[in-house]
């Protein structure tokens, strides 16, 4: 065989040998992977324990004496009574708090009123909150009372702002508890009030209350975080 051949067939060879190892990779490949899981445990409840007492009727940012049903749970109304009556230019108490527990977590806390007894029907906001951009019905109808008609609402959703009075939703503040008593955010609003216009609708108007608090130890008070309380406060008053 001369020198000629013997080149050929060891091109082809190599060739071949070249082709078998395209196939191979082609058909039958091996890798290694890696991966990983983590089990997160959970413990039940929410962290924010409900007051033991009633709001101190002079004093209605802390507990008082009388027992908080539990009926009442974190949202109470000492001055409300069942059926009042209204009628147009009239007055009405109503005088919704929230509180938590001396053994609680601090926590942020939403208002949502809904207010459907009708045209000229509304209530001044207090001092220790704020409306929540977007999501109230501003009352601009009110004569009264005096020096506060730029606080009056119908309904919508408020936040807690402590006392930052006259603030806006961005100053919303924690209600921080107090290992000695139970703490109230004070009186949202202390009555519901109608004009001589007013028109009856319905014989209700709903207070819900949202408290929101950290499910671990971590900083609460980064805008970050303020601003996802707030996203989902809103929410909850969507669809809630």
């Amino acid at each position: 065989m001369d020198s000629k051949q013997t080149g050929r067939k060891r091109t082809g060879l190599v060739v071949a040998l070249a082709l078998c190892c395209l196939l191979a990779v082609g058909g039958v490949f091996a890798w290694f992977s890696a991966q990983d899981s983590k089990t997160n445990t959970f413990v039940q409840g929410n962290g924010v324990t409900e007051p033991e007492k009633k709001p101190d009727p002079n004093n209605p940012q802390q507990g008082g004496e009388k027992p908080n049903e539990a009926l009442d749970k974190w949202l109470i109304e000492t001055n409300w009574k069942d059926n009042s009556a209204i009628a147009a230019d009239s007055i009405v108490a109503k005088n919704p708090n929230v509180g938590i527990g001396k053994n609680s977590k601090d926590a942020y806390v939403f208002l949502e009123v809904e207010n459907n007894l009708g045209d000229g029907s509304y209530f001044v906001l207090g001092d220790n909150w704020a409306p929540v951009g977007g999501k109230v019905d501003k009352f601009n109808g009110a004569t009264f009372p005096e020096g506060k008609t730029d606080r009056c609402y119908k309904g919508g959703l408020f936040v807690y702002v402590g006392d930052s009075k006259g603030a806006d939703e961005g100053a919303m503040a924690m209600l921080v508890h107090n290992a000695g008593n139970d703490v109230y955010t004070g009186e949202a609003f202390d009555k519901i009030y109608t004009t001589k216009d007013y028109s009856f609708t319905s014989n209700t108007i709903n207070v819900k209350a949202y408290l929101a608090a950290a499910s671990a130890d971590e900083d609460m008070t980064t805008q970050t975080v303020k601003d996802e309380i707030i996203a989902k406060a809103k929410d909850w008053a969507q669809n809630n």
